[in-house]
């Protein structure tokens, strides 16, 4: 494999910007807190004697291994690399408990559809006199 030469598109860029972010996130998460990550790894590795040496090396192996995708993509536009991380993207989404993501996801609706067209013209209108205070009788 030969490296490409030249600027990188910008959705290139920010894949690699944003997947270093995650992997940098993952690893520092894991390391601020051991006694938890060393948790998940016995939760998903029940079979391996998990102490907290063996966390800090899987936790920094696992920062390592998202870096080689992030490098096939980035420096030699490996295709193949696209559907790798890909695949992996799609399997690590529907691993995750659809009950925790609910409220973030509700949030993220709600503040989005706060910057449509519809919400500024509607933040925008003149009221008009009958939505004024209900006169009584």
């Amino acid at each position: 494999m030969k490296i490409i030469r030249g600027p990188r598109p910008l959705a290139i860029r920010i894949f690699a910007a944003a997947f270093l972010a995650a992997a940098l996130l993952r690893l520092v998460r894991g390391l601020s807190n051991l006694p938890l990550a060393e948790t998940v790894l016995a939760v998903h590795i029940p079979w391996f004697a998990w102490n907290r040496d063996w966390t800090i090396v899987a936790l920094s192996a696992e920062f390592t291994i998202a870096l080689i995708p992030l490098a096939w993509i980035y420096l030699f536009a490996a295709p193949f690399a696209r559907w790798l991380v890909l695949g992996f993207g799609v399997l690590r989404l529907a691993m995750l408990d659809p009950a925790a993501l609910t409220g973030p996801v509700l949030v993220a609706l709600a503040m989005a559809s706060l910057l449509t067209a519809q919400a500024n013209r509607w933040f925008a209108r003149e009221p008009e006199e009958e939505d004024g205070p209900a006169v009584f009788e």
